[in-house]
Order: structure tokens, then sequence, then C-alpha cells
């Protein structure tokens, strides 16, 4: 007898998304449906005539049922508040969470409005682009301020940010122990840090959670964000650390971020400590990211998580600290502030 071999990542099939999972909603017969990427979730681009839209099929057990309605209510929250984003369109029968049955087990789809226009670039009208993201940014935050849920979904909260990842790293660096080490020792000292502010002193609320800088589509003057698969409750000071973080990935921390926080400040007001706090959680979302690659890897494949990938991702970390987290002038000047 031939038993299915049990799997953890498949690929919908996209002719079978046409035929049982399209026609439950209510929009033209597609056209096409066409995969963009293999990622957190699997993300489809489908077409119907004159109209775009965006499936994603959530990967089994990677979000909850309840985490996704958390997800899907800010979305609709912040539209019902003029926020332009790429938005849960509902199923026939009202509901906006559909599921299918792939060979690892349940897999949630849901699909959205697509964010029309270009990818910001940067590289015409680097400091506008950054600019206006750093407005709508901040109204993201104001809208959201109002938001509330029943539907729990993970807090971004040190344990989310630092915790977890360290624990999913560990078994790919036992052949690098000093490194280990050290990641382990800035990790306690961003942790301290940032406990010591004290965390009373950081705006909370709700947050995109990846706001490095390309989620987000312009056209006709209005940026429409998408992507906000790793939402939850955290600090802002966090959130738009990201865009910094992202920045300075590519070498353009000094022409982005200043004109980001420009256009934030602009729209909404956020604290001197809120702002400093940034230097932390800059080096605490690089950690992130080091534990969201290593702790996907049986999904994602490791041969590309390889010492040259761990020397590049160290390397930032050291000489963030180098730059910014060496003396305690900082930890002065946020007390003071605080």
């Amino acid at each position: 007898m031939i038993r299915s071999f049990p799997v953890s990542y498949s690929t919908p099939s996209a002719h079978a998304l046409i035929a049982d999972v399209l026609p439950n909603y209510e929009i033209l017969p597609p056209t096409a449906c066409l995969l963009l990427h293999r990622g957190l979730n699997d993300t489809f681009l489908v077409l119907a005539k004159d109209d775009k839209y965006i499936l994603r099929v959530y990967r089994h057990q990677w979000r909850s049922l309840p985490a996704v309605l958390y997800e899907l209510e800010a979305l609709l929250h912040l539209q019902r508040h003029g926020v332009s984003v790429s938005a849960p369109i509902p199923m026939k029968n009202g509901a906006f969470v559909g599921t299918i049955m792939a060979p690892e087990g349940v897999r949630y789809l849901v699909l959205f409005t697509h964010a029309p226009g270009r990818e910001l670039s940067y590289s015409a009208e680097e400091e506008r682009d950054a600019y206006e993201f750093g407005k709508v940014t901040a109204r993201i935050h104001a809208a959201s301020d109002a938001f509330h849920t029943s539907h729990p979904r993970f807090a971004l909260d040190l344990e989310h940010l630092l915790t977890k990842p360290l624990q999913a790293m560990q078994p790919l660096l036992t052949h690098r122990l000093s490194d280990w080490d050290y990641i382990v020792q800035l990790a306690e000292k961003l942790r301290q840090h940032v406990q010591d502010l004290p965390l009373s002193a950081l705006e909370t609320g709700f947050c995109h959670g990846d706001l490095h800088g390309w989620n987000a589509h312009l056209q006709d003057q209005t940026l429409t964000f998408f992507d906000f698969d790793c939402c939850g409750m955290g600090w802002r000071s966090y959130d738009i650390a990201v865009f910094r973080w992202g920045a300075r990935g590519k070498g353009k921390e000094n022409e982005r971020w200043p004109a980001f926080l420009r256009g934030y400040t602009e729209v909404r007001q956020l604290g001197t400590v809120d702002i400093q706090a940034t230097d932390y959680f800059v080096a605490i979302r690089q950690v992130w990211l080091m534990g969201l690659h290593t702790g996907n890897g049986q999904d994602w494949g490791y041969a590309w998580m390889d010492d040259s990938y761990f020397d590049q991702m160290i390397q930032f970390l050291r000489k963030w600290e180098t730059e910014y987290l060496t003396t305690t002038w900082r930890e002065s000047n946020i007390h003071s502030a605080g």
C-alpha cells in the first residue's frame, strides 16, 4: 500500500486556486494566477480582466486563525480611518478567511486588494520617498491608536524579538562559538538597555512590524501599504527602527532616516526617548531577522545560511555596536529625556 509521504511545505497549484478557490469571491473570472514568491507565505498575483488582486496562502501552522483574523481586522480598521492599505476581500459567504487542505495540513488563505503603483525605488527621489513613507507610517500609528479586537496575537516584545530568535539560530552556530557568545552577550546588553529605559517610557500600540521601506506602492501621490503579516502590539520605537535598519542595510541611513523622521513628526509627535531608543531596536531587528531565517530553514533550506551569511549578519551587528552602543552617553540622554 502506497501512502503519501509527510510534507512540511507544498506549493499550491495555481490552476487549482483558479478552479476551486477564486470562484468563492465576487470578482470577474480570473485570467491568470501567478506565484510571485515563496516566503513567510505563498503570494499569488491574480489577474481578472483589468483588475488585480493578491492571494496569500499562509503556510501551515505559521499563523493561527485568531492571529490571521487580528491582522485582517487591523487592516479593515485602517481602511475605515482613511489609510490606504491592501485590504482583505470577503468571500461570497461573507467570511474573509478560506482554507485548503494541503499535503502538510490546513492552510489559510485571504484575497487582498492590489496595491496600485510602483515600488518605492529611493533612487531618483530618495529623501522625498523616505519623507512620504514617514508621513504614512505616522498615519498608521495615529489611526490604529483606537484599534481593538478580541482576537489574540503575539506581541512584538523582547520574547518575540530576542529570546525566540536566539533559540532558533543557536544550532547553526555550534561551529562558531565565539560569534555565538558575542550574539548572546549583545542580546543581553540590548535587553537590559531597553528594560532600563524604563519600558514605561516607550510608547506602545499597533505596529506594522516590517516597515523596512518597500512594503508600499506609490501611485498619484498615494502610498498604499501592504504585507502586515508581522504586525502586532509593540513599541512604536521598534516599528520606526525597522525603517532605519532597512536604510542602514542599503548604506543610506544618513539620507533616508532624517527624512523619514521629518515626515513622521509632521503628522504625529513621537517622544525623544522613542526616537533615541531606535539605536537599540535596529540591532534587535537584526537579531530577529537572523532568528527568522534560521527558524524557517526547514521550509526555505539551509544552504544559503552559510559562513558568508553569518559573516555579513554579524558584521552588521559589530559595526552598529561600535557606532551606537559602546558608550553610556545615549543611556544618560535617554534617562534625562524620560
